[in-house]
């Protein structure tokens, strides 16, 4: 079982590319991939990252955990010579603020995935209007608390408990490729998600945002995206014996709004909302028969979160 880096929202500079975590966010997401060049110029370090309060944990429009809880994302870059792009590193964690999940995973600083990257945007024209930006990274996915988790086993006791192994587990590696069409009309973008270390699974949304401007520190940004499962990736859904889904489809969607305010040079404020909408059949299904124990088992919600952002 894993969970993905939810990205939280980026600051006003990055709003373009707002996800968990994730993405997702919860990429979070967070969601999305950060800006995949600087300006001619630029510092040849930098990097941005954000921390707030969800609802709940949120994963490509599934809910995992339907308590609110507090996550943070930071990245640092380094502009690579000749234009060829830049490479990174990112750190994503999430702490639980209830009790929840704490038999299982524990609850403060329950999820650490570090991921490092690969960013270049492919411009079409020399003014730097049109272009297509490219991300690739990969995730690590670490529980410091983790006590095991062996459904079979449980299931056969004839009750839903924890195996209390006591490990933690440093687990589930995804390998992502994000791409985003930059011009000044409707952004389309589209993220594959392979999970190759537990379930050799794989995830595809697509989406379409647009950043406009209010004043000028503050941004909105609606966005809508669907989301597109194999079967193995089906693991957010336990059923009766966490049997495995068959089949893959399309999944979920998410419609909603990320709010920026830039308040200084270097610091903002960030507040979003979405409705979230499971699709497939036998997913909604899977949401009606799972016990709920560690995921909130919701067919539709809304989710949000309110923190602060930063960029240097």
């Amino acid at each position: 079982m894993k969970k993905l880096m939810i990205a939280a929202a980026a600051c006003a500079a990055f709003a373009a590319f707002a996800d968990e975590p994730k993405a997702d966010d919860s990429q979070a997401q967070a969601n999305q991939p950060a800006e995949a060049e600087k300006e001619d110029g630029a510092p040849l370090f930098w990097g941005f990252g954000s921390s707030g309060i969800y609802s709940g944990y949120q994963l490509y429009g599934s809910l995992l955990n339907s308590e609110p809880t507090w996550q943070t994302y930071a990245e640092g870059n380094l502009n690579l010579p000749w234009d060829i792009g830049s490479v990174g590193v990112g750190l994503w964690f999430n702490s639980d603020l209830t009790d929840k999940r704490n038999g299982q995973y524990g609850k403060w600083f329950n999820e650490f995935d570090p991921n490092i990257h690969f960013d270049h945007t492919f411009w079409f024209d020399d003014d730097k209007v049109w272009g297509l930006a490219y991300r690739t990274e990969v995730v690590w996915y670490y529980y410091p608390h983790h006590r095991g988790h062996h459904p079979e086993t449980q299931w056969a006791r004839g009750r839903r408990g924890h195996f209390q192994s006591s490990v933690s587990t440093f687990t589930t590696m995804d390998w992502n490729h994000y791409f985003e069409l930059k011009n000044p009309y409707v952004t389309p973008y589209f993220k594959w998600v392979h999970e190759y270390h537990e379930n050799k699974a794989n995830l595809f949304l697509g989406g379409l945002k647009k950043t406009i401007g209010i004043t000028d520190d503050i941004t909105i940004t609606p966005t809508f995206e669907l989301v597109y499962r194999s079967h193995r990736y089906n693991w957010c859904f336990p059923t009766a014996g966490w049997s495995e889904l068959n089949g893959s489809g399309m999944a979920t969607s998410r419609l909603g709004f990320d709010l920026n305010w830039q308040l200084a040079a270097h610091f903002g404020l960030f507040a979003k909302v979405y409705w979230c909408h499971t699709i497939d059949h036998d997913l909604r299904h899977a949401c009606e028969t799972g016990y709920g124990n560690d995921y909130g088992q919701y067919k539709d919600f809304a989710w949000g979160g309110v923190g602060v952002t930063w960029n240097f």
